[in-house]
């Protein structure tokens, strides 16, 4: 019997989510911290705290806040105050969460490659 593609792809990411640091986060501080490690990966620039509240749209500003103190608090990511300008705060992901993102993102490359063989 043929499996489903979306449902094993669904399997693959709860068991690697579920076996990973990001088990501990709610969806929407793991879809925040996506947002900002794509950012991060995308420009040089520092992301600032208003950006990220305005722009990334994973929910409301008061619940985008909630979920940055809980990814601090979790080590996900750092924030900063921005050195030439005291009242911006510069958010990036962590050394840790970089290095966590590229371990899933090379287990997901193996799964993929285990597919098509």
């Amino acid at each position: 019997m043929k499996t489903n593609s979306w449902l094993e792809v669904r399997r693959f990411l709860e068991e690697t989510i579920h076996g990973s640091e990001f088990s501990r986060l709610d969806d929407i501080s793991l879809r925040l911290l996506d947002w900002v490690v794509v950012q991060n990966s995308r420009t040089a620039a520092p992301l600032y705290m208003q950006s990220l509240v305005l722009h990334a749209n994973v929910a409301s500003p008061a619940t985008i806040y909630k979920s940055v103190s809980k990814l601090m608090d979790q080590r996900m990511i750092e924030v900063t105050v921005d050195p030439e300008d005291s009242r911006r705060r510069i958010v990036r992901p962590s050394p840790a969460t970089l290095k966590l993102m590229d371990r899933l993102g090379s287990r997901t490359d193996a799964w993929i490659k285990s597919l098509q063989h």
